[in-house]
């Protein structure tokens, strides 16, 4: 029996942009046929087990070539499978999407199509360019710059001299050269205004204006590539009023944060608001430690109070109280401590709600806070294996203190690939968000750590600044509430 096939449109590249619908189908997909511009953090949201099927293909070197994919598609789909034809833009906007459409329904196999923000519109947008405006432009054309014999001769250039609207050319870069010559001998004006723009929507996208007869020259000296839009007509010179994409403080930086992917997403978010190109590289490890944990459990009458670290320590009580389908009211008379803002976060969501939350978010203001509660009580205290230190410190000479593991941190060798690719590509901003971020990327780079001393560095809080300078780095940001909200603004500031 036939599976079902979803086009779908992902959009410019914002991740942002792509559909609500688009999103849904993508996690329930079995299998997604995608094509190389396709944002990585789209793919993120496939569910585990999903076959990912890249047949990413660039001008003139495809990498698979369509007759394949129409196969690849319609094969998977026989084997009773959801299927997700992920395409950028639309897929119906020189997507070749009608062509596989075509070939679905040829094969009997059913299909819906979902549509993307096609990047003739939404690139315009992110710079500064309306597609239309009541004085300048009453209408816009959207024209192949590649056709399927690689030419661009089938086009009729006398008619489209002549149209007044906006003029927008998709896949056009190898043929700059020729379209502009072609309009201007057809008897478009030499100096009415155009651009072009190169990874639109992206944290990297790149912006050349001039004129008809001259954008194909400062197009090529500025290095000008696909994916790259061009654009032709009045409406381009707007964008000295309406460029609010590159305005965004952290536009064009590229920052590093060292942090597990599952604590870096709201983190992210704030970086990307404000025009960030966000690499995540998680220097850690966490391998949580359930048994520990569930002995904790098993014996929770024995404790007055439970102090959590961290959320990845509230994240592992979490996994196990659900493995061992524990009744939260037995924690009754068991007082909660937490440390920082996104612990208790964490624990409000499964209906933990803390009794004591220091005002500052460190180990010293919680136990200082504590000193005044917990003397001659049984304390546990859910940490790392590494963590923890400073608390019992504190607390030892006033309390019954067990700690118990509820992870490990190990560093992340798995990582360094990536890592080492990503410095290479340029890093501006650093984000340290404890000691052990730092500590285990100095084990993972060896020597090549020395990169932190060109880039402006950030960190959580003074333990973490001392762990980096003691290492003969500068820290440059520190905000002074310790939480990464607090953290991000003060970054934004540093770049005023």
């Amino acid at each position: 029996m036939a599976g079902f096939v979803y086009l779908i449109g992902a959009g410019p590249g914002d991740i942002g942009l792509i559909t609500l619908k688009a999103i849904e189908a993508i996690k329930k997909a079995d299998v997604i046929v995608y094509d190389r511009l396709i944002n990585d953090s789209i793919l993120a949201m496939a569910k585990d087990g999903t076959e990912l099927i890249d047949v990413g293909k660039m001008p003139d070197s495809h990498k698979v070539p369509q007759w394949r994919i129409n196969e690849i598609i319609a094969e998977k789909a026989m084997e009773g499978k959801s299927v997700v034809r992920l395409k950028g833009g639309d897929p119906f906007v020189f997507g070749r999407g009608g062509e596989e459409g075509e070939y679905l329904y040829d094969k009997g196999i059913p299909f819906e199509v979902i549509p993307g923000i096609t990047s003739a519109i939404a690139v315009l947008s992110y710079a500064g360019i309306p597609i239309t405006h009541r004085n300048l432009s009453s209408s816009f054309h959207v024209i192949t710059g590649h056709e399927s014999d690689g030419k661009t001769e089938n086009l009729d250039w006398k008619v489209i001299a002549k149209l007044n609207g906006t003029l927008v050319f998709l896949m056009g870069m190898k043929n700059i050269e020729f379209i502009v010559n072609k309009l201007i001998e057809n008897g478009m004006s030499k100096d009415i205004p155009a651009a072009v723009i190169m990874n639109g929507t992206t944290p990297h996208q790149k912006v050349v204006k001039g004129t008809l007869s001259d954008i194909a020259e400062k197009s090529r000296n500025e290095g000008m590539h696909n994916p790259a839009i061009i654009v032709i007509g009045k409406v381009v010179n707007m964008s000295e009023k309406l460029d609010w994409f590159e305005k965004k403080r952290l536009f064009g930086k590229r920052v590093l944060l060292t942090r597990t992917y599952d604590l870096a997403m709201s983190t992210v978010d704030d970086l990307k608001d404000n025009g960030a190109d966000v690499v995540i590289c998680p220097t850690i490890k966490v391998i949580p430690e359930v048994d520990n944990v569930s002995k904790l459990i098993d014996n929770i009458e024995k404790y007055d109070y439970i102090i959590f670290t961290s959320v990845n320590g509230v994240n592992v009580f979490k996994k196990t109280i659900n493995l061992k389908k524990f009744d939260l009211r037995k924690l009754n008379g068991v007082k909660i401590a937490a440390i920082g803002s996104k612990t208790c976060e964490a624990l409000n969501k499964i209906y933990i709600y803390p009794e004591v939350v220091p005002d500052e978010y460190t180990s010293i203001a919680l136990a200082g806070k504590l000193k005044s509660y917990a003397k001659g009580k049984s304390v546990a205290i859910l940490t790392s294996d590494i963590g923890g230190d400073m608390l019992i410190d504190n607390l030892k000479d006033i309390a019954f203190l067990d700690k118990i593991v509820a992870y490990k941190n190990t560093p992340n060798y798995e990582i360094k690939d990536k890592l080492t690719n990503e410095i290479k590509k340029g890093i501006d901003i650093a984000i340290f968000t404890s000691t052990s971020t730092f500590k285990y990327m100095s084990l993972i780079l060896g020597d090549d750590i020395s990169f932190l001393k060109n880039v402006k560095i950030a960190a959580i809080g003074p333990v973490t600044k001392e762990s980096i300078e003691r290492s003969g780095f500068k820290v440059d940001i520190m905000p002074s509430v310790y939480t990464m909200e607090e953290l991000v603004k003060d970054i934004i500031k540093s770049e005023e």
